[in-house]
């Protein structure tokens, strides 16, 4: 996300505290990743407002990044679009090649 967010105009955070984890396939599509509950809690901490993460987490593992990270607005994605869409609805801009 940094990268594209680099390489286009516009911010695609929209200037907020945004943090996303998980794998991304050539596909598009995003894959799981271990300790989503600590990294839930350390981003909640450090002032994080949304924290992307994976659908292929499941619905225990979220409910327990959610439990531990109360304050912190979690969204499950499974594809690079939908984070994109995702980050847009919270206040980003789209990407756009850079000029």
């Amino acid at each position: 996300m940094t990268v594209i967010d680099g390489l286009s105009d516009g911010e695609l955070t929209g200037g907020k505290r945004v943090a996303v984890t998980g794998t991304i396939d050539l596909d598009g599509s995003v894959g799981a990743i271990g300790g989503l509950t600590q990294k839930a809690s350390a981003v909640e901490q450090a002032g994080v407002e949304l924290l992307l993460v994976p659908t292929r987490q499941g619905d225990e593992q979220i409910a327990a990044a959610r439990a531990a990270a109360p304050d912190l607005e979690i969204v499950a994605v499974a594809t690079l679009d939908e984070a994109i869409d995702v980050l847009v609805a919270f206040g980003g801009e789209r990407p756009n090649p850079s000029s």
